[in-house]
């Protein structure tokens, strides 16, 4: 588990970071020289963007770093530009500690925290699929492929669940099923497995 670094400039906001990330976090108070300072390979960075860090300062600690970028008013363009460049998370910066917690504990397992919003502009973002092969649905059942092709069409759980007549709950054990029989950890990874099938 990577150490979380906190670089957060509103004091009311830092408690519940602190409270999200437990006692092996250090706040730190510039930006400067991190990549000496800590290594990488053994820090995840938390970040709010703000009048000491802008975007372009925080993309390019993306290059060396895992980031889970806050902000006080977080944006769907924002959060887009900010994943097309390397941030792992997004998230409101006056977000809750259980929340902020899911976050670092989803991007410490490989998988991108991001809003459900920003998650449909990343899907609909992906190029359209350059063959007609359809041979991933041959891993799964018939459901599974129904819940597959809404997640393509951008479709939220409780939506996917309102169209096939089921609960929210079997939604995401069909998705935690296809997760693993294609071996992606999250709905973009899937995106982009099925776009890409070959």
């Amino acid at each position: 588990m990577k150490h979380p670094l906190i670089y957060v400039q509103d004091p009311n906001a830092l408690k519940n970071w602190i409270a999200a990330c437990g006692n092996t976090a250090k706040v730190l108070y510039d930006l400067n020289d991190l990549a000496k300072r800590f290594d990488p390979n053994n820090h995840i960075l938390l970040i709010q963007i703000g009048e000491r860090s802008s975007i372009d300062q925080v993309i390019g600690l993306a290059k060396i770093f895992d980031i889970v970028a806050t902000s006080n008013n977080p944006q769907d363009s924002e959060g887009l530009h900010l994943f097309q460049n390397g941030i792992k998370g997004y998230i409101n910066t006056y977000s809750t500690a259980e929340r902020i917690e899911q976050a670092i504990h989803t991007v410490q397992a490989g998988s991108v925290w991001l809003g459900q919003s920003i998650m449909q502009l990343m899907i609909q973002s992906l190029p359209a699929q350059k063959t007609n092969n359809d041979g991933w649905k041959e891993l799964l059942t018939e459901r599974e492929q129904e819940s597959a092709n809404l997640v393509l069409q951008s479709k939220t759980n409780k939506e996917i669940a309102r169209e096939l007549g089921i609960t929210e709950r079997t939604v995401k054990a069909h998705l935690h099923n296809i997760f693993e029989k294609l071996e992606v950890n999250d709905r973009l990874g899937l995106a982009l497995k099925i776009k890409n099938w070959q």
